[in-house]
């Protein structure tokens, strides 16, 4: 008769109780090669969790070059030229299944098939910066930067339980990705109190574990049901991210693409103050050259709460009790935030002469416009790619235009070569103009 595994059982055999707790530890610390054949383009996509007020989007009903930017885009009246708004882009695929309505930011980068994985499901395709990060990305340091949301509320930034990050790989595995500017400094930076020895030290008996992991599950694999063997893939892909991950901590011989040097940040950061704190590493890893790609969801209510105000995220989308005012002043301030960073990575200049914006693609999202409602998602997209991008546009798109025609737009920028992604193949013409 087959033994059946169960996951807690078959890690507690594997790795044992200090193992366990290892794995999630390993942070991302190793050297990108520069661009070759001109400068690379970066590829940034944020979510910022339960949609945007009413307030949010700029008037009219055609595309126009000749628009308003709406009262609360006050911080963005210096970036109008090099941003867009583009309206009508909705998510097309089905609702997540068992899941609640606010969980549409599980498949905004690729609008497949996604839920909370307690209930046994992935993702049909990987999202579109784990695309990207094979077209650009994959020489560097971190081929791709999933930030994940530091939010201890039952909605996670708009995302449900566990899901933290908008990034699903290519098993249609979720990416946990690094939660909190202080967990990111940590990845970017490493320790720096260790010596070169220590952290070889630490690398050899980390990449022990490693290696008995594997062996391990190598000897465990035919005593498993087929069933069993579905959840063991599950694992031992994580485990390929794990020792991808290792073997970039522990690189100690390069010199490329080194870091402006950042004090490390105090431990009790959140709100405001993490969100800016994540921009300025963000810039500091695209301009060192250790990403070309990022994925980052923001928190909601550590923000909210960082402001003073006292509504929950969820109340504030529905517009409960004071959630409306909360929302107009919630949606006001990630705009102050974003143009602090587009003016961190425009105040850095490329050997061109252009600045490090000028040759990025910057969309900041939600995966729901306002409520429960999935269509016309709440779209600012920035930067012009190197070239071959017309921004300073409210764009209008026929209604329910599926999100995925601007994903595609980008990945095609990346790879002209490309001829279709998932439901699209229709470029944003309207930007795109190459």
């Amino acid at each position: 008769m087959m033994t059946e595994y169960t996951r807690r059982r078959f890690i507690a055999k594997s790795v044992g109780s200090a193992a366990a707790l290892i794995l999630p530890q390993f942070e991302s610390l190793a050297r990108a090669k520069t661009g070759a054949g001109g400068i690379p383009t970066r590829a940034v996509y944020m979510s910022m969790g339960f949609g945007v007020s009413k307030e949010w989007f700029p008037k009219g009903s055609k595309t126009s070059v000749n628009w308003k930017l709406p009262k609360m885009f006050e911080a963005m009246k210096e970036h109008k030229d090099d941003i867009s708004i583009v309206q009508n882009l909705s998510l097309k695929g089905a609702p997540p299944k068992k899941a609640p309505a606010h969980y549409g930011g599980l498949h905004l980068l690729n609008d497949a098939a996604a839920v909370n994985p307690k209930f046994g499901h992935n993702a049909s395709i990987p999202t579109c910066d784990q695309i990207a990060a094979e077209y650009i990305g994959k020489d560097n340091k971190f081929p791709s930067l999933v930030i994940a949301a530091i939010d201890n509320t039952s909605l996670k930034g708009g995302n449900g339980k566990g899901m933290r990050s908008i990034s699903w790989n290519k098993e249609g595995r979720h990416i946990s990705g690094i939660e909190g500017a202080l967990k990111l400094y940590t990845a970017l930076y490493g320790n720096r109190n260790l010596g070169k020895e220590k952290l070889a030290s630490q690398f050899a008996q980390k990449k022990s574990i490693m290696d008995f992991l594997v062996r391990d599950i190598k000897s465990l694999n035919s005593k498993l049901s087929k069933g069993d063997r579905n959840v063991l893939d599950q694992y031992t892909s994580s485990l390929r991210e794990v020792e991808l991950n290792l073997a970039r901590s522990f690189d100690l011989s390069s010199k490329k693409g080194s870091l402006q040097h950042l004090e490390k940040p105090p431990e009790a950061l959140s709100g405001i103050d993490d969100v800016k704190l994540t921009y300025d590493l963000m810039a500091l890893a695209m301009e060192a050259d250790y990403t070309r790609v990022i994925s980052y969801m923001l928190g909601v209510d550590p923000i909210l709460k960082s402001m003073k105000i006292n509504v929950s995220a969820h109340d504030m989308s529905h517009y409960r009790g004071a959630g409306k005012t909360a929302h107009i002043a919630r949606d006001k301030k990630n705009l102050e935030m974003l143009s602090y960073f587009f003016d961190k990575l425009k105040s850095i200049q490329q050997p061109d002469g252009n600045s490090l914006f000028y040759h990025s693609m910057i969309t900041f999202t939600s995966g729901l416009r306002h409520k429960h409602t999935r269509g016309n998602l709440p779209i600012l997209f920035a930067g012009h790619g190197g070239g071959g991008i017309r921004q300073g546009m409210n764009v209008i798109h026929r209604p329910n235009t599926p999100i995925n025609n601007l994903w595609f737009s980008q990945l095609r920028h990346l790879n002209p070569k490309l001829t279709k992604w998932h439901n699209s193949k229709n470029n944003v013409s309207e930007i795109f103009t190459s």
